[in-house]
Formats: structure tokens, sequence, C-alpha cells
């Protein structure tokens, strides 16, 4: 209705200007970057009042006095565009989302403000910058885009990444962000949502935005508002689809029959060389004469060279369709859609298969009462078991895996390494599904303007079945289980809002009242020694050795909230708020818990003393808050177990009976950690808003920890819940965009973000027992006084030993050169250690660059980690390859490790078969660039698309992870997995081609 009646009163402004002068008529359709057409976009003649806006078609039709006149187009949210009319009689635009505009409205919990009002430190993504990349997760969109939001790596199908805002601020309590979907909080896996719904996502990062959900948000806050119809726009039918091919961005392999041939020389190179430099081979050596292992030296003998790693890895696809239907009436908007995802992996059986369907819908029942739904379902295939990576990366290809019949071999190297294949024959079934609704209704207060009530009531039901039956397990006696699993959780939120704008002054205030119940139940059912596995997990009841078991928990919160944000002229603004929070799990003394904050902006650019400067916006903000961080659900409280360790016997000979024992100690002051935190931040936009971004720094200390107490032995118990120490955690975060050309056919975007954080250990059991008038370190933790919490303090290596060297005393040739730092000539633990560093990044920088040519968009995303001088520091060591000479000799690894040999002196790595007397881990920067997300794409015009019978039809290719640029060897230095041969998961780089069409 708004933008109809203000396309007829603009309509008029141009009938009179067009009985002044001669008109030349232009016409066109604005759409956003999906293609979708936009409604009530203000499209207006440069320097003049000549205007109209765009119908439910996204259409439009304006008479111009004159040729090489300008027409400017803009709307709510979107970057606007100029474009000189020249001789053109039909323009068509596209639309791209503009994150930095303050009109935007940001989600902020129970609310929405608009990101010129914001005091706290709330982020918005860019999401539309990553719809053509292959993210099964929308948390992959999020990687490296948002400062002081830290997204993990995955490497594995429907993998779910590791997320931390701003660094770490606990030892042992949840480190995870709070998530919350369309306003109810979230604590399903982020898999389950399918990218294509999602049209936006908000972080709340800094304490004072973040004490609305209080004592679950101490580690931040991601809001996740899914898509919905747009107000008078008829259906719109959209199709996207894209597929995908993956390969790891390392290209290794295991050694094969030469290299391990050489390998086994070089281990056995007492032997195989002769002294004193055991370089030239000794010619009386042979095989025979080493440790391989019979079917080794048969594999050596008639020439074997089976690649084990070919055969069970192959290159990955991802398949992506989704399907979606969106429109309003006047009263009534919708959004459905459908997808599906199919993601194999790379490594045998490594498979993901996700099917969603969606149904949002809201309505006008009157004009006071609005009623809507947010429902979802999704059903998750996570079948299939993996080989055992770690034998696998220990095979050599001296050996096959089937004998001449054509059957697995069990211990194919003659050891107790079992086959890897072995477990890539289960028949196993891993399914989890969700259906999830959000019911609410919206009052609108008759009589009482700016008044409105709001129930929300949410119902997330998943459930989980894991079925699997290998006739090799057990023993090769057959074994299966079949386990059953349910999730209920139920929010009901009330929320009260008011509105009221008097003069200068505005004010809006709201208040919650809520509560929230999980229940969670699971049974198991299993066995061993299966006679037969015909029908396979359905029919347990042949095991011989049954056992069975079942375990349910639940837990309950109650909380209140109020909030209100005062603005007065737009110019300066305080927001306050205060939550008491109540949960089940909190201690017997600490049941409810109180969260206060409190933030405040000056909007200086509204100061008379700022016109006529170059600042188009300038604000200062600060808030300070407080935040928790809950306790375990039944932490505080005396557990009893009745495992078999509680197991009793009444008299001599009697059997064992079930019996129950106290597993822990009870702590009725247990409380939750409590964080409490200052932000600083300033908002600017410069030249016409073609420069803008913010600064932001923060401090935050958390007190309370959760930790685990030592007691003595004595006590009947090792250990108790308790709340002890102090952890700092300080960092700075900047976000630039800048648009350094912007015409007619060609504009370019640059997003820039900067990031880093540092946290510190304050205080920890505060015991000073050797006298020295300094608080004592828990070494054996890894925990310091004053430092990180990734500090690394462990010996310093010198190179490697060789063979002229004079050799420190237990040691040998190959082994790590440990600096004796007092010069005694021993090396020992308590005067030889030194801190080498931290493992937590100097800094992080995300580099986004967006550059469009008529109907093309070119698209490149920038990440890098860095270390700096002793930062980002990872252990590479080879885990996973044996201690012994004869282990060695008959295992394998990958080619990217450089051991040591005679032959090789100036290797990388120490070798693991000749043990030293201390065999210390070496540390290496993980620092590392990367060309993370890469695309083009071309979107039809739409004069062309409607001869084709489509809406609006983009046309696209991409690619992920292409080039990573680093000195760590390994798979990858984001996973932190390096030279070991056990966890062979390689990080993927992917190329896609996709469609989106709309009707």
């Amino acid at each position: 209705m708004i933008y109809l009646l203000l396309s007829s009163s603009v309509y008029g402004m141009t009938n009179t200007k067009k009985s002044q002068s001669p008109a030349i008529e232009v016409s066109g359709k604005v759409i956003d970057e999906m293609g979708e057409s936009l409604p009530g976009v203000s499209v207006l003649l440069v320097g003049t009042s000549i205007g109209v806006v765009t119908n439910i078609d996204g259409r439009y039709e304006i008479s111009v006095p004159e040729e090489g006149a300008t027409l400017q187009f803009s709307y709510i949210g979107f970057a606007t565009q100029t474009v000189e009319i020249g001789n053109q009689t039909v323009i068509d635009i596209t639309l791209t989302q503009d994150f930095s505009s303050l009109e935007e409205v940001v989600v902020v919990g129970y609310g929405t403000q608009r990101k010129k009002d914001l005091t706290g430190a709330v982020a918005s993504a860019d999401i539309e910058a990553f719809r053509e990349s292959p993210n099964v997760n929308i948390m992959q969109s999020l990687q490296g885009s948002v400062p002081g939001v830290q997204i993990g790596q995955v490497n594995q199908a429907g993998e779910e990444p590791s997320i931390s805002i701003r660094g770490q601020t606990t030892i042992s309590g949840n480190s995870s962000p709070l998530i919350v979907l369309d306003g109810i909080i979230f604590r399903g896996r982020l898999a389950d949502i399918n990218p294509g719904d999602i049209a936006s996502i908000d972080i709340l990062k800094d304490a004072s935005s973040m004490a609305i959900y209080g004592a679950q948000a101490a580690n931040g806050v991601i809001l996740i508002t899914t898509k919905s119809g747009k107000t008078a726009k008829k259906p719109t039918l959209t199709y996207s689809g894209s597929i995908s091919t993956q390969t790891p961005t390392v290209n290794a392999r295991l050694l094969n029959r030469e290299e391990v041939l050489n390998k086994v020389k070089d281990v056995e190179y007492r032997n195989a060389y002769l002294a004193p430099d055991y370089i030239q081979p000794n010619l009386d050596w042979n095989f025979d004469n080493s440790e391989l292992l019979p079917p080794l030296r048969s594999g050596v003998d008639n020439g074997t060279n089976y690649d084990w790693w070919d055969a069970l890895t192959s290159p990955g696809y991802l398949t992506n369709h989704q399907l979606g239907i969106s429109g309003a009436s006047e009263f009534t908007s919708y959004y459905i859609s459908g997808s599906h995802t199919s993601q194999k992996g790379f490594v045998m059986n490594d498979n993901f298969k996700r099917t969603t369907i969606r149904v949002n819908i809201e309505t006008d029942i009157t004009n006071w009462l609005t009623v809507g739904a947010n429902t979802f379902g999704a059903f998750s295939d996570h079948s299939g078991v993996y080989p055992n990576m770690g034998a696998l990366g220990r095979t050599s290809p001296l050996v096959d895996p089937r004998d001449e019949n054509g059957n697995l071999v069990i211990n194919h190297l003659g050891d107790n390494i079992v086959n890897p294949f072995l477990n890539a024959q289960a028949d196993d079934r891993e399914l989890k599904n969700r259906l999830s609704g959000i019911f609410y209704g919206l009052i609108h207060v008759p009589k009482i303007e700016g008044l409105t009530y709001r129930i929300n009531y949410s119902n997330n039901l998943n459930w989980f079945e894991d079925a699997r039956s290998n006739v090799y397990d057990a023993g090769l006696t057959g074994a299966v289980y079949k386990a059953h699993a349910r999730n209920l959780d139920v929010t009901l939120d009330n929320i009260v809002t008011y509105n009221k704008r008097i003069n200068d002054h505005n004010i809006n205030a709201t208040f919650l009242y809520g509560f929230n119940q999980i229940h969670y139940t699971r049974t198991y059912a299993g066995g061993q020694n299966v006679p037969n596995l015909a029908l396979s997990y359905n029919s347990l009841e042949q095991a011989i050795i049954r056992e069975i078991g079942s375990n349910a928990w639940e837990e309950s919160l109650l909380y209140q909230m109020g909030r209100v944000n005062y603005n007065y002229k737009d110019r300066y603004i305080v927001t306050g708020t205060l939550r008491r929070d109540g949960f089940s799990g909190f201690s017997r003394n600490n049941k409810f818990a109180m969260f206060p904050s409190l933030g405040m902006g000056w909007v200086i650019s509204e100061e008379a003393f700022l016109e006529g400067s170059k600042f188009d916006f300038l604000k200062l903000r600060a808030s300070y808050g407080q935040n928790g961080n809950q306790a375990g659900r039944y932490s505080s409280l005396a557990r009893v177990s009745a495992g078999d360790e509680s197991r009793y016997v009444f008299g001599d000979g009697a059997p064992s009976s079930p019996g129950q024992s106290v597993a822990s100690l009870a702590n009725n002051n247990l409380s939750w950690e409590k964080t409490v935190g200052l932000n600083l931040g300033v908002d600017f936009g410069l030249f016409n808003n073609k420069i803008a971004g913010n600064i932001e720094y923060y401090q935050t200390t958390t007190t309370d920890l959760l930790w685990n107490m030592v007691l003595p032995r004595m006590t009947g118990f090792s250990q108790i819940a308790t709340n002890l120490g102090e952890v700092s955690n300080s960092g700075l975060e900047i976000a630039l965009q800048a648009t350094p050309i912007e015409n007619n056919d060609f504009s370019w975007n640059l997003n820039l973000n900067f990031s880093t954080n540092n946290n510190k250990i304050v205080t920890l059991l505060g015991e000073d027992e050797d006298g020295d008038g300094k608080e004592d370190d828990l070494i054996a933790s890894g925990l310091f006084i004053g430092r990180s919490l990734g500090t690394i303090y462990n010996y310093e290596i010198d190179g490697l030993w060789q063979v002229t060297d004079d050799i420190m005393d237990g040691f040998s040739p190959g082994n790590y050169k440990i600096v004796d730092q007092n010069g005694d000539g021993n090396i020992s633990p308590e005067e030889d250690r030194v801190f080498l560093g931290r493992t937590e990044p100097a800094y992080r920088i995300g580099f986004q660059n967006t550059m469009r040519y008529k109907n093309f968009t070119f698209r490149f995303f920038i990440n890098a980690i860095q270390g700096g001088g002793n930062r980002y520091l990872g252990a590479n060591t080879t885990s996973g390859i044996p201690g012994t000479t004869g282990t060695a000799q008959n295992a394998n690894w990958f080619d990217f490790y450089d051991y040591w040999s005679p032959n090789n002196p100036d290797a990388k790595y120490n070798i693991p078969w000749a043990p030293g007397q201390i065999n210390a881990p070496r540390y290496f920067s993980r620092s590392f660039v990367r060309l993370q997300d890469i695309s083009l794409a071309y979107q039809l015009r739409s004069d062309f698309a409607q001869q084709i019978g489509v809406q609006g039809l983009k046309l696209f290719v991409s690619g992920k992870n292409i080039l990573t640029l680093t000195d760590w060897d390994g798979w990858d230095p984001e996973t932190g997995q390096g030279i070991g041969a056990s966890n062979a998961f390689p990080v993927m780089k992917a190329y896609t081609l996709g469609i989106d069409v709309s009707f």
C-alpha cells in the first residue's frame, strides 16, 4: 500500500514536469541478487523532484525531460545505484544488499533496531556474497568474513564447524556461542538448516548486547532469521541447483613400493649402509635381513605395489537442489521451500544427505492481530562407516587387501593391525531427524499507540536412529547394535513492546517473561558373537552376548528480561537491559542470576560543529554488561552410579548383584561463570559513504570459572565441581567497506576485516606452596598465571642430531636436539622447558572483493590467519607412526613426512623409531593465506529472461579453498592436521556450476 500511494503521488509530480518540456519514456525492472523483483524501489531523476517507485513486479516507468540525465535507484537495506540514461529507453537494475546502510534494520534479540541506533557491537554477515559457494552449513559463509567471529574449517561430509566469538573466556566450561533461530534458542545441528532458507545473520558480540540472553550468552549470540514472503507481491517460484566436485587441497599420498623399500633401508641404515657415514649401500644386506614381516617380504619378492590410498578414496561431489515459492496478498505473506543436498566425501563411506522442507506464513487477521508460523523439517542421513584411518595411514603397498580367493585378509600385515577395509564393510544406518514449529501471535493493543504484545510458542522435536552390524567386529564373531534417542525442546515467550515518540524523544521498551523445558531419552540394545547376520541389526536376539542400556535427562529454565532504549534527536542514545535467569542445573543456593548491562551512543555527525565535514556519519559507542556461562545440568548434585563398579556380592561364592554408589560430591554453592565486559566502538562513513566501517575495542573478565578440583584420595572421590579463578580477554576489531568505483556499467566494492584477541589467566587456585610470593602455576594442566590459555611450555628444539655429532647421552641420530637451557649437560623437565609461544593467532584478516560489469558479477574472498613471531604455533608430530624400528619398517606414512636419515640430514622431522631420553614435539607456524571463495555469475537481462518465459535467470561458477599459501606441512594448517597418519581427512577444494531461476 505504501509504495502504491508513493507511486501515485510522485507520478503526479512527473506529469507536471512532462507538461513543461519534451520527455523521454524510460522503463525497466529492478531485481535483487537472487533475481527476485523488488517492489517499492525509489527511482529518482537526480537533481529534480521527479520520481516513481517500482510496482509489485519490480517494474517502473518514468518520463525524463531530456537525454543525458541520471537516474538514482534506492531501497532500504540495499546499496543505492545511479545510472546515466544516455540514449537508453530500457534500464534494468540489480540492487545488492548494503550491510553498511545506517537505515538497515538488524535483529538484536526479542526485537529489531536500526543500525544507526545500536549502542553495542552487533555485526551483520554478508551471506549474499557466498550464495554461490558450495556450503553445506550456513556457518561456512561466515568463515573469516565477520571480525571477531571464528568459524573452523571442515574436512568431512556434513561436518559441523567449530564456532567461537571473541576468543576463549573459559577454561573448562562451555565455549560455544548461543544460536537463536527466528527468535527462539536453537540447540540443534546447524547443518539441519538449509542455507538457502536464511535471510540474514546478526551476531551479538559485546557484553551489553548479549546480556539480553543472560546465563547462556557469555560466548556470544548468533541470530539467524529465515526468509518470508514480501508484502504485496505475486507468487514467485524459484529454483536453485548446483553440482560441485571436490578434491583435497593437498595432493598427498602414501609412500609407494619404491619409496617404502628405500624407507626400510633408511630405518635399517646401520645395517643397510656402511659406516661411518652410512651413505654407501652395504651390498651384503638384503630385505631378508630386515625386520619386515613375512607377508611384506613376500610382497618384496613378488613385486606387489598396492595403492591403498587410491582404493579407499575418490573425488567427492556435492549436489544441491532447492525449490521455493514466496509471495503475499494484501493480508498474508508466505514462504515455502524444499531442498535436497547430497555430499559424497573423499574417503570411502564418508557421506551426508539432507532433505528439508520449510513453511513460513504470516497473516493479518484484523488491523490489530497478526498470527504466523515458522516451521521446518530436516531429515539427515549420515549412514556409512569409513575405513579405519589409523590403520590406513600405516598400511604398506607390499601387501594386498584380499587373498587369492577374493576374501579380505584380516591381519594383512601379519601383525595386530587389522585391514582398514573391515570397518567399511559394516551395514550402518545413522539418521537424524528434526521437526520444528514456531507459532506466534502479535497484538497491536487497540487505542494505545505503540504498545504490542507477542507470544511465541516453539516445539522442537528431534529424534535419532543409529544401527550397525559388522561380521568382522568383536574379534570376528560379529557385533550388532541399535539405538534410538529423542529430544523435545519447548519454549514459551511472552513479549511486550512499547514504542513512543514525543517530539525529539523516542523511547522503546521491551519486556519478556518465558520458560524453556528440554526432555531427552535414549535406549540402546546390542550384542556380540552373532551366529547369523543375514538380518543385520534387525535380529538382535541372535547375539549370544547381549547388552542393553538406557538413559534420560531433563532441564528447565525460567527467565525475565527488561530492555529500554532512549533516543534524543537521533543524536544521544542509551540502552539499558536487565535479565533474570533461573536454571534447574544451578545449585541449591544459587538458583537465580541477574545480568545487567548499559550501552550509550553519541551520533557526533548530527552535531552542528561537524556540518560540512567529510564525515557523512560518525558515532561513538560505549557499553558495559554482564553475562553468564551456566554449569552442566547435574554438576552440582551428588550423582549415583549403577554401573559395573557398583555391583556387590552377598556371601562367599554368590553371584554379583546390581547396586548403586555415589559417584560425585554435591556442591550446593556451585555457581555459573560470570563474564563482565567493556566495549568501545566508533562507526563512521566518509565521502558520501564511499568509505564506511567501524572499530571495536573490548575487554572482558570472567570469574568463578567452572573447574573440577582434585580431592585427596582419602575422601573417596577424585574431584568436585567448583568455582575458582579469573581469566581476562581483550581485542581489537576493524571492519571497512569501500566503493572505489561506481558508474553505469562497472562497480567495485571492497570489504576488509581485521581482528586480534588476547587472553590471560589472572588467577587460578590462589595457592603459593613454594613460598616465592607468587601464585603457583598449574604446570601439569598447561595453565600459567599472567599468560594465555594457549601458552606453549616445552623444550626448545635446535635441529636434529647427526651421525657425526657428539651426541648427548640418551639420544640418537635423528632425534631432536633439545636445547640444554642451564648448560648442565642433562635435559630435565624442571630446568630445560621454556615458554615457546602460544597456539592462538596474532591476528586474522578477511578480504572480500566484488566487481560488477553490466550483468556479470565477479567475487573473491581471501582469508588469512597469521601468527607473527611466536603465535599460532602447532606441534607437528608423527602421530600414528610406529615407535620401533620393526614396526616402522612394516608400516607406512604420507609423503609429506620429511624424515631424517643419513641420506637426508637436512630433514625437518625426527624419527620416532629411535626414541630419545625425552621425546619433545617440535612447533611450527600454522600461518596461512587462503583464496577461500571465488565466483563468477551472469544475470540474464530481464527482457531476455521474459522472452524465454522466466522472471530471472542467473548462471554461476565458483571455487572454494582453491589456493592455500603456508609453510605448514600436512593436510591443513587451519585444522592443525600435520604429518601424522592417524587423521587423514583432507580439507577439500571444490569447483561448482550452478543456476538460479525464478518464474
